[in-house]
């Protein structure tokens, strides 16, 4: 067994942070459903994601043995800047996620595949103008396996979102049927 396979060469690419984050409603999927070749994920049933805008994306794995087993700690935290009435992050916390990453080196990889991972939401502002208002998400799991890479995304769908029509009034209408119209 080797372990030196790319990591004798100094490179110049050595660019660390997360370019796209990906949320995912965790559900028991079969080992059928879910397919890794080694270290990569090949097959992940088609599934709902939810794409997030955030800063400070931060993510550590540490791995060790606990009672004979192979365990890897995933840690992945971010913020979503500014806080508002309609933010529904709140649902992160009534069910486990996995999370799909981009980093800027172009590696894709998953967190919690088969355990998933429990968020935890903090809501804060600070005393400066400068001061993060905003919300900080961080996610724990525990997985036998290190998070998996991936050579593409799998099949994502986006989320239906009621279209919300504002009249010049500043009264709303949700619409449920998808329709687009226009009011004077």
């Amino acid at each position: 067994m080797s372990i030196t396979a790319n990591i004798t060469r100094v490179c110049k690419d050595l660019l660390g942070g997360v370019e796209i984050l990906y949320i995912i409603p965790w559900y028991k999927y079969s080992r059928t459903q879910i397919v890794v070749t080694g270290q990569k994920l090949t097959t992940f049933p088609t599934s709902t994601v939810y794409s997030v805008e955030a800063e400070n994306v931060t993510f550590t794995e540490n791995g060790g043995f606990e009672g004979g087993a192979e365990k890897w700690d995933q840690n992945f935290s971010f913020d979503v800047p500014k806080t508002q009435v309609s933010n529904e992050l709140y649902k992160l916390l009534r069910q486990n996620i996995r999370i799909f990453y981009i980093d800027r080196l172009g590696n894709i990889r998953v967190l919690g595949l088969y355990n998933g991972l429990e968020t935890e939401i903090t809501n804060e502002t600070g005393t400066e103008h400068s001061s993060m208002n905003g919300y900080r998400i961080t996610t724990k799991g525990l997985e036998d396996n290190q998070a998996y890479f991936m050579d593409s995304l799998p099949v994502f769908i986006a989320p239906t979102i009621p279209d919300n029509k504002i009249f010049q009034d500043g009264n709303n209408a949700i619409f449920q049927n998808g329709n687009n119209a226009i009011f004077n």
